[in-house]
């Protein structure tokens, strides 16, 4: 009908405008006036789009599943799979986050908006400890983004130093965050790779150079995103410098910021240890 496609083009008008609600509610009215399935999955498909945009996540996978469901065929079916893909995922949804994302790629890997499905599925993947498959895709688009997207590039890096630290490869591990800190352009940037870089550190037992780093990615970001691993690092490396005064310092300040934290088994145990702490580093003659 005429009508309807009026109406829909008054939404996308909307749409663009960035009056995202005006835009849902000229598309639900032109729902109620179709007669054509093929034409409601079209309707649905940019009600999917609006609901994301909206943060109405929940909304926007039940507007992607109506397209499959009034058009299994829909052209552009990659689209949707990769709108229900990303609302999974805000909600927390890995599994079916996951799922949405493999089958978007199954029909469309090489277009452009495609490599951001790429990237979150990586993310996804490195989420669910799945290193090998995460690393795999974030080199797939390592290249696309370098030539790109840099603060694409750049969060790449930061993945693949951490998937290469977790497979037990410190030194190459370490050359990625070192890259990554060579080309942050911002404080919040370079904190992020001295974060992988007190991590290698650490591990080798340089607790002062571990130290170090943690002092200066607080100087960096003073809102950085891990507090709670920066407290613990410097904390147990004090502890293994043999400084249990300052590390019971440490010690009482993350058991009270954070009570039930991530890593509260591990400073009890340093804590009831009868060891002084002191430790021979590899920087230790």
């Amino acid at each position: 009908m005429a009508e309807t496609k009026d109406i829909i083009e008054q939404a996308r008008l909307k749409y663009e405008s960035e009056d995202l609600s005006e835009a849902s509610k000229l598309y639900l009215s032109a729902l109620n006036q179709s007669e054509s399935d093929i034409e409601r999955a079209v309707i649905w498909a940019e009600l999917s789009w609006t609901f994301y945009r909206m943060k109405s996540y929940e909304r926007a996978i039940e507007a992607g599943e109506n397209v499959i469901a009034y058009d299994p065929e829909y052209q552009s079916r990659e689209d949707i799979y990769r709108i229900l893909g990303y609302s999974h995922n805000m909600l927390n949804h890995t599994r079916d986050a996951i799922k949405y994302l493999e089958k978007s790629l199954l029909i469309d890997r090489e277009s452009e908006k495609q490599r951001f499905a790429v990237y979150e599925l990586a993310k996804l993947y490195f989420t669910n400890q799945a290193y090998k498959e995460a690393l795999a895709l974030f080199d797939e688009v390592e290249a696309y983004f370098f030539a790109d997207q840099k603060e694409y590039w750049l969060s790449t890096l930061f993945f693949q130093g951490f998937v290469l630290y977790y497979q037990n490869k410190p030194d190459e591990s370490r050359e990625i965050f070192e890259k990554l800190l060579t080309n942050a352009e911002n404080d919040a940037r370079k904190a992020s790779a001295m974060f992988g870089l007190a991590f290698i550190t650490f591990g080798r037992q340089d607790y002062l150079k571990t130290i170090n780093l943690c002092e200066a990615i607080i100087e960096q970001d003073n809102n950085f995103f891990d507090k709670e691993t920066i407290g613990f690092l410097t904390a147990a490396s004090f502890y293994h410098l043999g400084r249990r005064d300052v590390f019971e310092k440490y010690y009482e300040q993350l058991t009270l910021a954070y009570p039930s934290g991530r890593y509260q088994d591990e400073l009890n145990a340093l804590k009831n240890s009868k060891d002084t702490g002191a430790e021979k580093t590899e920087n230790d003659s």
